[in-house]
């Protein structure tokens, strides 16, 4: 750290704290010195302001740099603001009302996936209302979503922006923050250094310090370009997904855009194909040949038996989920039932039925293997090897385009692209489009630069930069937890033949519990937390969960096993490989049918009730939602013997 930057920051933490009581009072030394101050809050900052200013010190260092660095100091400094971070932020402020909490987020709103700039027309949830709602403020009629409907896009972000408002967490986030470094410092805490876009129109260098970081920011933050050999001669708007909001929107409504080319078929995918269409294009939908193939796409509403059920409430009963092996299953308290299931021939033999049940209904709903049109959308393999689910919330058939022509589906690998709008495939044909929208992905890898180097690999996030040691240390306890786990569930070792080709360049999320670096964590040290780096249709009921959670281990309220700690990262990290191998869950975790025996082993570690519903039917029967969470902090907070109007803490 430069002096200048190290003036700056001295000068800089006499600024009164954001969470100091609104009448306080500062002693000042050096061009503050004599300075007794009794004013609100805002004034008092406004005034150290100014004398800070006048410090021929930090004029001369302004006149040096030309720019000054901003520094601010918060206790709990939280990083993104979708669903996990404004969780993470209610439940501090719940159970610590006093708490020092500072939100920051690189975009001009808050929302995360679902902020404005991002809610693309005809975007809507997975969800039908209702599951997709936080505990303590129900999405209401109010916002024009009747019962099952699912949530637009727009209407989200509105809900996401008045919850907010409604538990002081607004006025806490700095938006247009984007940060670049996060560093471990030598004495305790945490620095984030990155730019605030805030206020200007050049971009402002920023610091923050803290004594407590969690990272919110989610695995769906910057999509991976497009990297078509050709581009620059193509002669034709070529877009990634993440240019859907904007210039897809141009492109769908431009008249002299006839046809359109979409590649990839997640559920993303389906949406430009569905965005395209219900404009009148013509579109192209390539499948790549040596992908992962389409994913796999179910109604709102499906038959189990006589009974009709919402897709969220299968996925989230616990009938359903002892089909699923699961290695913290265990923590559902319903263990020998998992062993039948899992551990002897008959259970493997009901396990392997019901998700070829499963798997036909399916086919059979979408109509997969009776239109030789749509023939190419159905999956590779079943549903129980993959987390890749998506929900068909259109208005009417999606499949009708394919079916009538105006969508034509090609699975080809596309080799380059050259002049007049061409697309050349590796098969020597071409085909041309007057756009292309490529369904890229997500970035794995962090676009935040960790400090000091090398200390990705025991935060447990990835990184391409693992010593020999620490690949050696992984890959012996990786080794273990397979072998562990293919012994508890032997179906697990007959994985099917079409899995995921991908490779990736960097390490896979090694996270205890999903959330705690492994290597601070086994030295006591509760510094840092990432929250919501999880894939799952049941994304409140994770993140109010892992809020809680993060909560009591930030302020080292959970007895953690420490000799266990690297154990049971990898047991999670290698289950998830071994689990979903036609999904990612070799590179981050997907809970798509483990969600609630994951909020099981969470609440278990809390000392909260995990069986919440009120009869042994219904434990067993019903699906959980989101309102059956609701009370967590408060029972937490009770067996801690505090909570009416005192701090936890």
């Amino acid at each position: 750290m430069s002096d200048n930057k190290n003036a700056l920051l001295r000068l800089d933490n006499r600024k009164l704290h954001p969470a100091q009581s609104p009448r306080s009072i500062i002693w000042g030394k050096g061009p503050l010195r004599g300075k007794l101050l009794r004013l609100s809050r805002d004034k008092v900052v406004q005034k150290v302001e100014n004398l800070l200013l006048k410090s021929p010190t930090v004029n001369n260092i302004a006149h040096d740099t030309n720019i000054r660095m901003k520094s601010h100091r918060a206790s709990i400094i939280i990083v993104g603001t979708g669903v996990g971070g404004l969780a993470a932020a209610k439940t501090y402020l719940e159970l610590d009302p006093e708490a020092d909490v500072l939100l920051l987020e690189k975009r001009s709103g808050l929302g995360g996936v679902w902020a404005e700039e991002n809610c693309y027309d005809g975007l809507k949830t997975n969800n039908l209302r209702g599951t997709y709602e936080f505990t303590d403020f129900p999405l209401h009629d109010g916002y024009g979503v009747k019962e099952g409907e699912h949530i637009p896009g727009l209407v989200l972000y509105k809900y996401m922006t008045d919850f907010a408002v409604k538990f002081d967490i607004f006025r806490r986030i700095r938006f247009s923050v984007n940060i670049r470094t996060i560093e471990k410092l030598d004495k305790g805490g945490w620095e984030l250094v990155g730019e605030d876009g805030a206020a200007d129109e050049k971009p402002v260098p920023v610091s923050y310090r803290c004594e407590k970081l969690i990272m919110c920011t989610g695995l769906a933050s910057t999509p991976n370009p497009v990297s078509y050999s050709g581009r620059e001669s193509f002669g034709k708007p070529v877009l990634n997904h993440g240019q859907l909001k904007v210039e897809a929107h141009e492109v769908a409504s431009d008249p002299n855009v006839k046809s359109v080319t979409i590649v990839g078929a997640s559920k993303t995918g389906y949406d430009a194909v569905q965005l395209m269409a219900s404009r009148g294009k013509k579109v192209t939908w390539v499948i790549r040949e040596s992908g992962g193939g389409g994913v796999w796409m179910s109604p709102p509403w499906v038959k189990m038996g006589p009974f009709t059920l919402q897709l969220e409430h299968v996925a989230t009963m616990r009938f359903f989920t002892w089909f699923s092996p699961c290695v913290w299953g265990e923590y559902d308290g319903y263990s020998w039932v998992r062993r039948f299931l899992h551990g002897t021939w008959l259970g493997q033999t009901m396990v392997h039925r019901l998700w070829e049940k499963i798997r036909m209904d399916t086919v059979n709903f979408n109509g997969y293997r009776k239109n030789e049109a749509i023939a190419q959308l159905e999956p590779y393999e079943s549903l129980f090897w993959s987390a890749r689910v998506g929900v068909l919330n259109y208005p009417g058939n999606i499949h009708d385009y394919v079916t009538s022509g105006q969508v034509q589906i090609i699975k080809k690998d596309i080799s380059h692209l050259s002049k007049n709008g061409t697309i050349n495939f590796s098969d020597g044909t071409s085909h041309q489009t007057d756009a292309l929208i490529a369904i890229t992905g997500w970035k794995l890898s962090p676009n935040i630069q960790y400090k000091p180097d090398g200390i990705e690999a025991s935060l447990g996030i990835p990184t391409e930069n693992m010593s020999s040691e620490e690949q050696a240390f992984w890959g012996h306890l990786d080794k273990e937890a397979e072998h562990e786990i293919l012994q508890k569930f032997p179906y697990l070792s007959r994985p099917p033949k079409n899995v995921i080709p991908y490779k990736q360049k960097v390490s896979p999320y090694r996270l205890y519990r999903g959330m705690a670096s492994p290597g601070l964590t086994s030295r006591s040290d509760n510094s840092i937390v990432f929250i919501k780096m999880v894939h799952s249709t049941a994304n409140i009921i994770i993140a109010e969960t892992q809020a809680l959670w993060a909560f009591a281990y930030l302020n080292n309220m959970i007895d953690i096993p420490k000799d266990r700690v690297y154990k049971e990262t990898a047991l999670s990290s290698c289950y998830g490989k071994l689990r979903y191998p036609c999904g990612f869950s070799a590179w981050y975790p997907e809970f798509v049918y483990d969600t609630v025996p994951y909020a099981d082993m969470l609440l278990r570690d809390l000392g909260v009730c995990s069986r919440r519903k009120q009869s042994a039917t219904q434990e067993v029967f019903s699906g959980y939602t989101i309102q059956d969470y609701k009370g967590i902090n408060r029972e937490w907070a009770e067996k801690r013997r505090c909570y009416e109007g005192k701090k936890v803490i």
